[in-house]
């Protein structure tokens, strides 16, 4: 595959670089950060394209914390410089690896989100009648484990500019938990160096192994397979695949080899062979525990009423897209759930 030159040109230049604060700035508009940034603003982008021309940008701390989506993770955002960075990168190398994907990679790319992934599966079941197996299985701790020479060395296949690479380097290794392994959850150049990294096991798994019914999104994937002993033995070549040219291991936890026949708990939701799809039952318990204290924390103006909305608004954007009008016509009927909650979700509607 031909390798793009001249790359850091592109990235430095001033049109891409404001487009990229345009990105980094969408939904920000209120940070300090982000005011300052714009306050000076060709000022500041002149700074960053003459230290990344010259090679001498450097990148700043993050700043740390803790989401809980389902599970804990720590979060670890990058001063608003970088990101305007990030975006630059981003804007000139996406197009290039996107190409490169297979059809049934889903995470962050544009018009391949969750409720594609879904439909897709969907499709996978309606074309097999709902015979055969299935095996799923997911990454142990992805984005801790990405191998920092594994990655750049994905990169150095499609990037043939010598000075982008040394600042994607700079970048790789900056975000590091321990030496050589690891990027941050929450750089938009994470997203796309995930990515990439797995875009080997899906080439791998489609051309090598030629299975036919097989999606990924981020380090979640599905396939499909005639049998269980098929299945067992994909199971197997992915995992020494993994291994071998990765460096990954699979969550034992995660993996699983289940008849089509039987539900599947996929990407927020539990799919049925007869097409019926339900809510995941702990996304239901976390909304039920959310919605009365959004109530009270609107009630108390700790929180914006907006923010509150958009939380609540994403529980209809999932069960917009499942079985789920009774469940949602109860949390109007619920008593435990006060009236401030109840507004909130009719103005989220």
């Amino acid at each position: 595959m031909r390798s793009e030159k001249n790359l850091l040109a592109k990235v430095i230049a001033f049109d891409n670089l404001h487009r990229a604060f345009g990105g980094a700035s969408h939904g920000k508009r209120d940070r300090p950060d982000m005011r300052e940034f714009e306050y000076h603003l060709e000022t500041r982008l002149f700074e960053i394209r003459d230290e990344l021309a010259a090679g001498e940008y450097a990148w700043g701390p993050f700043h740390r914390f803790w989401v809980n989506d389902p599970k804990r993770r720590e979060i670890r955002a990058a001063p608003f410089r970088d990101r305007v960075v990030h975006h630059a990168l981003f804007n000139v190398l996406d197009p290039i690896f996107r190409r490169g994907f297979i059809a049934d990679s889903y995470a962050c790319i544009p018009g391949r989100g969750t409720h594609r992934a879904v439909e897709r599966y969907r499709a996978f079941v309606r074309a097999r009648a709902g015979r055969g197996y299935r095996l799923q299985g997911d990454v142990k701790r992805y984005f801790a484990s990405v191998d920092h020479a594994v990655l750049l060395g994905r990169l150095e296949r499609r990037v043939g500019d010598g000075r982008l690479l040394n600042l994607l380097g700079t970048l790789v290794t900056h975000g590091a938990e321990r030496p050589g392994c690891g990027i941050p959850i929450g750089s938009l150049t994470s997203q796309l160096f995930a990515n990439v990294y797995l875009d080997a096991l899906d080439h791998f798994v489609k051309e090598r192994l030629r299975v036919r019914h097989y999606l990924r999104y981020m380090d979640d994937f599905l396939l499909l397979a005639s049998d269980r002993r098929e299945a067992r033995d994909r199971l197997g070549q992915v995992r020494e695949f993994l291994t071998e040219q990765l460096r990954l291991e699979l969550n034992p936890r995660r993996v699983s080899v289940a008849p089509i026949s039987e539900p599947c708990d996929l990407l927020g939701y539990v799919h049925h062979a007869d097409g019926r799809t339900r809510v995941r039952r702990r996304s239901v318990r976390r909304l039920w525990r959310r919605v009365p204290a959004l109530g009270r924390r609107v009630a108390a103006r700790e929180i914006d009423p907006d923010d509150a909305r958009a939380s609540v608004a994403s529980w209809f954007g999932l069960a917009a897209h499942a079985d789920a009008f009774r469940l949602s016509k109860s949390m109007f009927t619920q008593r435990d759930v006060d009236n401030v909650g109840k507004r909130l979700l009719v103005r989220s509607l």
